[in-house]
């Protein structure tokens, strides 16, 4: 049986014990690509981190909870090995520099210094054991192709997913996604408008293709 590694949900970093910073993220289009790969026959390990969506039960699902930056990163690399790795959640770029043991007291303005999380998606590709397929996702609002080709092209993935808005919808905790996918030379195959279980759909066949 084929092995599939896939992040979903988003990731939080805490500024004290009550408060974050987080990506908006539902988890509906990550459990879609799940249920596609089910079909698929593969065995699959997600890293989750926060869900608004209930998991699919199965046993060929291990599921392992990744609250954060960090700890996404170093699961995936625990779980490098398998035939295709899908980046499809939404992790905060960003931590704060100094946490909080205590909650911050409300004055009239807070001042957070923030430092770069490690880039999960780019770790695995230039990782000497990456997995023989890389699929990454890119949330876009504005020259949408252009940074999408950047980051394809920074992270060295062999598939990128290209989210962007429609119709002031921007996609999130939608039953819609809008888009495309960018193979490894560059060229685009348009989606556009289509539930997640349609998007996962079409995504997967053409990566297996």
């Amino acid at each position: 049986m084929k092995k599939a590694l896939i992040t979903i949900g988003s990731t939080r970093e805490y500024i004290d014990p009550v408060r974050y910073i987080s990506n908006e993220s539902s988890g509906q289009q990550g459990m879609a690509l799940i249920k596609v790969l089910l079909k698929k026959k593969f065995h699959i390990v997600c890293l989750h981190g926060y869900l608004q969506v209930k998991p699919i039960i199965s046993s060929q699902i291990k599921y392992i909870f990744t609250p954060n930056a960090r700890s996404m990163l170093v699961e995936a690399k625990k779980n490098i090995k398998v035939d295709l790795a899908i980046f499809n959640a939404a992790v905060s770029d960003y931590k704060v520099k100094n946490y909080s043991k205590q909650k911050i007291k409300k004055e009239s303005e807070l001042n957070i210094q923030l430092r770069k999380n490690p880039d999960i998606l780019k770790s695995i590709c230039n990782s000497k054991q990456r997995p023989k397929t890389t699929v990454g996702f890119a949330y876009e609002t504005n020259d949408v192709l252009s940074n999408a080709k950047k980051k394809l092209k920074n992270k060295k993935c062999d598939y990128l997913i290209l989210n962007f808005p429609f119709d002031k919808n921007p996609i999130f905790n939608s039953r819609y996604n809008n888009g495309g996918i960018l193979n490894f030379d560059g060229n685009y195959i348009e989606i556009g408008k289509a539930t997640k279980t349609s998007f996962a759909n079409q995504i997967i066949r053409h990566i297996l293709k």
